[in-house]
């Protein structure tokens, strides 16, 4: 019987911690990557709430009706 999707993930993930465990420099950038990305993330979701209430503030200065 041939391997499911859960052995075969399950495989997978074991090869890819084994690999990571020989050279921790790629660990490391890894872990880099993702904190790298989630602040990204976090500061353009705070620069997009700063121009959403820039807009309405410009929006409702010149008297149009903001959503």
């Amino acid at each position: 019987m041939s391997p499911g999707v859960g052995e075969e993930a399950g495989e997978t993930a074991r090869t890819v911690v084994t690999a990571l465990k020989s050279t921790p420099a790629i660990l490391a950038l890894v872990i880099f990557n993702l904190a790298f990305m989630g602040i990204v993330a976090w500061t353009q979701h705070e620069n997009g709430a700063r121009w959403q209430e820039l807009l309405e503030m410009t929006l409702k200065q010149c008297g149009a009706k903001g959503g």
